[in-house]
């Protein structure tokens, strides 16, 4: 079984991520990265983006996750560099804070 170099590195994968997370500015709350496989079995990185609520606006929410996900695909290099395919999942605070509340519950 061939473990992928974030597999292998996931501290300096997670540290790799975290560097541009801190780039993006005051609309970014948080990226988690999660190391799976996708439905195909394939090796993966799955994003968790928290938003802030005015990033998630609907006048700027495409521009906001275009520039996320294109800003984590040029300068982490998920695939290319670390052999996992990037995948994004978005959420804003308050979503966010809901689905903590019910997790607590």
């Amino acid at each position: 079984m061939y473990l992928t170099p974030a597999f292998v590195k996931r501290a300096q994968f997670e540290a790799a991520v975290a560097k541009v997370a801190r780039r993006l500015g005051p609309d970014i709350i948080s990226v988690t990265p999660t190391l799976d496989n996708d439905w195909q079995g394939e090796p993966a990185v799955f994003f968790l983006v928290i938003l802030s609520d005015a990033a998630s606006k609907r006048d700027r929410l495409l521009n906001v996750t275009q520039r996320v996900s294109d800003a984590i695909v040029r300068q982490v290099q998920p695939l290319e560099k670390w052999g996992v395919l990037p995948y994004f999942n978005y959420t804003n605070e308050s979503e966010q804070s809901k689905i903590n509340q019910h997790a607590r519950a």
